[in-house]
């Protein structure tokens, strides 16, 4: 929410829709950073750790921001950006002055001499083959020093040195000044680049990547053995967490994510152990991997039952179908899909996130080279529609005034908002129609905050075919309700005998062969008494139907 009309949302606007948060029964919100930056990487390039970007407003607004979401039971988490600065950072100002031991800052990034026995000028002397996350070479050339600086994203945003002491405590304090600030918890940002191989020794070249013609050496065409998830990253997340313990006493807790793209069972060990914890979850992706082309019961239960086969014992699990870097829903998948999926995401164990606007299943906006902002985009112009990520960043649709209330700038948004709001995509029409998306979504939340199934971590898998996928929800208590959810991801109706795939599957009689719809994803069979034995759903239906189970 944007509320000074200058088209760019900020903290006082945010502040203003709070109350948007505790009516739809989210219990903490996760802001994108808002530090000072020069916002070449929206806000991930840090100029100053410790204050806020003018466009965001003033510490004096953060402050607010948590007070306010305090009274009204809110929490609040944080992007924390480890890995790098922006090349705007005091630090780096001075860092990349000079060499000099007489210079403090000398260390606090990596640098690197030119490569050995290269007969070229040294500012071609690349030290390896490394390519960054937005394609090309990692290294760039600083005259002053006649030494190059890693940097795995942007150009500006250079990597910070972990292996130097000093960079820890800086850090470390930066954590401790938004923790006083009653900051409830940290998403860390790219936790897997934080370290680097001091041997430099080039990456493998991987044998499953098609390069694109006419394009600069793009991420995956390398293996990353040197420069990700090396183990030190697991001692200095047990650190952080460490201090994040000295301020977590209840019920203040608080809470620390991890965020990095790889396989489950990469991100796994990011759970730490009993002995030693460090987040209390790896964000968990693999939901995003649904796609028009693969969606089906069985590709669902494949991507859940991968992680909660190898969750460690006693962990808790996580979900989300969408976030910054992903197409949402409705056109990644299909608008007939997003009912059914915010019902999946919402109803299997652990936590759910949601990407804001996925509660009113808003679609991705066109946005044309010439206007667009992601970095990825305009860094690889002759392939940017693979590579952009602006679709699904556009203003969040309040109601059907000008900008769909995000704004009052009689000039442009930061990005275009997309004109379905005038189509009853927006929160004000959906809030007074009691079959919307909204509505849905309102009513999901209520149902984890209500029933004792939905706040274990059991999962039952009940019928899995192309078409269904469908799982058991049980509380750990006799005498509470049980919850069959019923997803159908396939492109045909289907019809099953659900009483006796739980019998087959589970050893589990449910009471009369009867349920009681309590959701359904169209809105338009809640309340209905269902027989067991055939149960019909739609093509991109969910069903939630309450049962009492006998053992």
């Amino acid at each position: 929410m944007d509320s000074d009309s200058d088209g760019v949302g900020d903290l006082v606007g945010i502040t203003s829709r709070l109350e948007h948060f505790n009516d739809i029964g989210v219990g903490t919100v996760w802001l994108n950073p808002v530090y000072k930056s020069p916002m070449a990487d929206f806000g991930y390039d840090v100029a100053d750790f410790k204050d806020i970007d003018p466009i965001f407003g003033t510490m004096a607004d953060f402050d607010e921001l948590i007070t306010k979401a305090h009274r009204l039971g809110l929490k609040v988490m944080v992007d924390f950006i480890p890995n790098h600065s922006s090349d705007q950072h005091p630090w780096f100002v001075e860092s990349r002055k000079n060499k000099y031991e007489s210079n403090p800052y000398k260390d606090y990034y990596v640098w690197v001499n030119p490569r050995q026995n290269c007969s070229d000028p040294p500012e071609q002397c690349i030290p390896n083959n490394w390519v960054g996350l937005l394609g090309g070479t990692v290294w760039e050339w600083v005259p002053e020093r006649q030494q190059f600086y890693l940097h795995q994203f942007l150009t500006s945003q250079p990597d910070l040195n972990y292996r130097n002491p000093a960079v820890h405590l800086e850090i470390i304090d930066v954590l401790r000044f938004w923790l006083k600030k009653g900051v409830d918890g940290f998403r860390v940002d790219a936790i897997r680049h934080i370290y680097e191989s001091q041997d430099l020794e080039d990456e493998p070249v991987n044998p499953d990547y098609t390069p694109v013609p006419g394009e600069r050496p793009q991420y995956h065409s390398l293996i990353h053995n040197k420069t990700a998830d090396l183990p030190r990253v697991h001692d200095l997340l047990y650190v952080w967490r460490s201090v994040l313990d000295e301020y977590s006493v209840e019920p203040n807790y608080r809470f620390m994510v991890t965020e990095t793209y790889d396989t489950h069972k990469a991100l796994l060990p990011y759970y730490g152990t009993l002995d030693r914890p460090e987040a209390d979850f790896p964000f968990n992706y693999v939901l995003t991997k649904l796609k028009k082309e693969n969606l089906s019961g069985t590709k669902i239960h494949e991507l859940v039952n991968d992680w909660m086969k190898d969750l460690p014992p006693n962990k808790w699990p996580n979900w989300l179908i969408g976030n910054h870097d992903n197409f949402r829903i409705p056109d990644r998948i299909g608008v007939k899909y997003a009912r059914s999926l915010n019902v999946l995401n919402l109803l299997l164990p652990g936590t759910p996130k949601i990407y804001y606007g996925e509660e009113i299943a808003m679609g991705d906006v066109w946005v044309s080279y010439d206007e667009s902002r992601d970095p990825f985009a305009r860094n690889n112009p002759n392939h940017w529609k693979e590579y952009t990520r602006d679709p699904e960043r556009s203003p969040m649709q309040w109601d059907r005034t000008s900008h769909a209330g995000f704004s009052t700038t009689i000039g442009k948004t930061w990005l275009p908002v997309n004109q379905n709001y005038l189509k009853g995509v927006n929160v004000a029409d959906q809030r007074v129609d009691n079959t919307s998306v909204l509505a849905l979504f309102k009513k999901m939340a209520a149902l984890r905050k209500d029933e004792p199934a939905f706040q274990t971590n059991h999962l039952k898998y009940v019928i899995v075919t192309e078409t269904i996928f469908s799982f058991l929800r049980m509380p750990d208590t006799l005498g509470f309700d049980s919850f069959l959810v019923i997803i159908n991801a396939g492109t045909s109706d289907s019809t099953d005998d659900y009483s006796a795939a739980l019998m087959e599957g589970h050893q589990l009689k449910i009471e009369s062969n009867t349920g009681i719809i309590a959701v359904s994803s169209n809105m338009d069979r809640d309340g209905e008494s269902q027989d067991m034995s055939k149960v019909f759903v739609v093509i991109g239906e969910a069903l939630v139907i309450k049962l009492s189970i006998s053992f």
